[in-house]
């Protein structure tokens, strides 16, 4: 879990920044437009999400590193923040979007287990190491993992593609799982699930070994399934984990619409149409430590700013649309939740 090492690093360091005073943080604010004078973005509108009061703040520039679109989904890995909200706004404000169908499918997720959660939850690719991956031969067979024999497995990734077996790409795993479960041949509630299965791997280096390269993932599994996954398989399932479109951004991260500038997975860059494992972490890094601290101020050498702050018409103009589509939202008095069209 290198990502939730870097993050916690990156946290201890935002968090210093503020504790020194060159930092303020706004906790639990939602972005909701970008306001643009003469052309260039020039700060933003944003949402109280405790007290609901709207606020502007003034900038010589905007940086965007709010994530991806994958919540468009309904039920994704994603952190229920990244929900697309400030990218679309910056959209309509003019920013082009580019590549927005290249969305990555992880096949290593939890399944879901009920109508009521609002995210589904990441297990590491790692697994994929040691762990097998399989569903019954036989069409809606109900029994328990460990009352089927070898004869009646179907080891589909080690069949289909023996030069990779297990270790697949993400793509084909997830499409090869999909299939599997459409074939009829799923397991666990809804037969949206297939196995991965260490038994095997367990038998050959030990327990004390596998609990030593995965003790916190299979300790998070069993929280939340409440299974053992060192006497039964993982249950696993694909899920939306990352989007590689995102908001175009030029050599120097920077929109279409001047002054907007956009980072991590919120722009479109670096990853193609199918994200290679690690690699965002690589694009958190070149983003945020060797491109933007240097590129953002050549812009801001060239630019010619006129001195602005949060009482410019613009901002007022930004905050009364804003309202204006709060109150058109809150004012609809319909009978169904947003969750419910998806």
């Amino acid at each position: 879990q290198t990502g939730q090492q870097l993050l916690i690093g990156a946290y201890q360091a935002l968090e210093r920044q503020v504790g020194q005073g060159t930092v303020k943080m706004y906790t639990r604010h939602e972005m909701l437009d970008v306001v643009v004078i003469n052309g260039q973005a020039r700060g933003i509108v944003v949402r109280d999400l405790v007290t609901g009061e709207i606020s502007s703040h003034a900038a010589h520039a905007v940086v965007l590193g709010t994530g991806g679109y994958g919540n468009v989904f309904y039920l994704s890995t994603n952190a229920k923040g990244s929900n697309v909200t400030a990218a679309y706004r910056a959209y309509k404000r003019g920013a082009g979007f580019a590549n927005p169908c290249f969305t990555q499918i992880h096949p290593t997720c939890i399944p879901v287990s009920g109508d009521y959660q609002s995210k589904l939850t990441l297990m590491s690719e790692s697994l994929r190491n040691d762990g097998r991956v399989w569903v019954p031969l036989a069409h809606g067979d109900t029994r328990a993992p460990a009352d089927i024999p070898e004869a009646e497995r179907d080891y589909y990734l080690e069949r289909k593609y023996p030069s990779f077996g297990n270790l697949a790409p993400r793509d084909i795993a997830s499409r090869a799982a999909k299939e599997a479960c459409d074939d009829g041949r799923g397991v666990g509630p809804g037969g949206r699930g297939v196995y991965l299965d260490f038994a095997a791997a367990i038998a050959r280096l030990g327990e004390a070994k596998i609990r030593e390269r995965y003790g916190n993932l299979f300790d998070m599994y069993a929280q939340i399934t409440g299974e053992n996954p060192y006497r039964t398989p993982m249950r696993i399932y694909p899920a939306v984990h990352y989007t590689m479109g995102g908001l175009w951004v030029d050599y120097n991260l920077m929109s279409t619409l001047p002054g907007l500038h956009v980072i991590g997975e919120a722009n479109f860059s670096d990853h193609g149409a199918n994200r290679l494992g690690a690699s965002a972490l690589m694009q958190g890094l070149a983003d945020g430590y060797f491109v933007l601290p240097y590129t953002i101020g050549n812009y801001l050498a060239g630019a010619k700013l006129e001195a602005v702050d949060s009482s410019h018409p613009a901002f007022r103009e930004a905050e009364s649309e804003v309202r204006a589509r709060q109150d058109r939202l809150m004012g609809i008095g319909g009978s169904r939740s947003a969750d419910s069209f998806h």
